[in-house]
């Protein structure tokens, strides 16, 4: 059996994974930091293996090494915004989270979370989990492989051009739907809080001797538990909306590369 490799296939093959690789890096579930190192790497080879032996691609154009690697630089690039990009939306959910800790007084409980290395509130812990749990256990996270994996028809190796004003228009509107889709998660719990504090309002103006502001903090957690204890069971939806939308975004930043 022949097990010789041509230069030519190898050069293809690393930029390739070049791309994989930079995606795993940052990716959600694919680049948390709780995943050693080398498991990361290992796991960037065997996707770059399965999609390598399971699409066509044309072989590398360049004239000298410092050309292969400014190749390389840019599949790099490629995979690393795509990650970035996925990795972005699916941490709405712990912006989410926070949004609700804040109405609901849990604010100073936190964890320290390496997978985004920083300090993040129960709630906001708790939703992310339960995503991350929920599209591991619904497949879902063959819509994040299939994103990287399509990606390589919109942009193939070595034509990479970033339009950057395209790029960053489009980076701007994802700012802007971050901050309404997490608010729209909070939304529920939100609502919950201001009725609450209407209530509160009424009572104090028709009762000034109760002490409403250690009754209000009492009921806000009451509350608020209870609101979400009612839409957690919407979270499988949440989780389904996130990986669409990354989908959508990644295929619309694609196009401007």
């Amino acid at each position: 059996m022949d097990l010789r490799i041509s230069t030519l296939t190898l050069e293809t093959f690393l930029l390739v994974f070049a791309r994989i690789a930079g995606f795993c890096v940052v990716a959600p579930l694919f680049g948390n930091r709780a995943i050693n190192a080398r498991v990361r790497i290992l796991i960037s080879t065997c996707i770059s293996i399965t999609i390598f032996s399971a699409m066509d691609f044309p072989m590398a154009e360049y004239t000298t090494i410092f050309g292969y690697t400014f190749l390389l630089i840019k599949e790099l690039a490629v995979g690393l915004s795509i990650g970035y990009i996925s990795n972005f939306i699916m941490t709405v959910i712990v912006m989410a989270g926070e949004f609700i800790d804040r109405e609901i007084g849990f604010t100073m409980s936190q964890n320290f979370d390496p997978s985004v290395n920083a300090n993040v509130t129960i709630t906001a812990e708790l939703y992310d989990r339960m995503v991350y749990l929920i599209i591991l256990i619904t497949n879902l996270h063959h819509y994040i492989l299939k994103a990287i994996a399509q990606s390589f028809d919109a942009v193939p190796l070595g034509h990479v051009n970033i339009n950057f004003s395209f790029v960053y228009v489009q980076f701007l509107d994802l700012i802007g739907q971050y901050f309404s889709i997490g608010f729209r998660i909070a939304m529920p719990v939100f609502l919950g809080t201001i009725i609450l504090n209407v209530i509160l309002g009424v009572l104090t103006k028709s009762s000034p001797q109760m002490n409403m502001f250690a009754i209000g903090m009492q009921l806000k957690v009451l509350g608020g538990l209870l609101v979400l204890s009612i839409v957690i069971i919407y979270i499988p939806n949440v989780a389904n909306y996130l990986v669409e939308k990354m989908n959508d975004v990644v295929t619309t930043i694609l196009g401007g590369l």
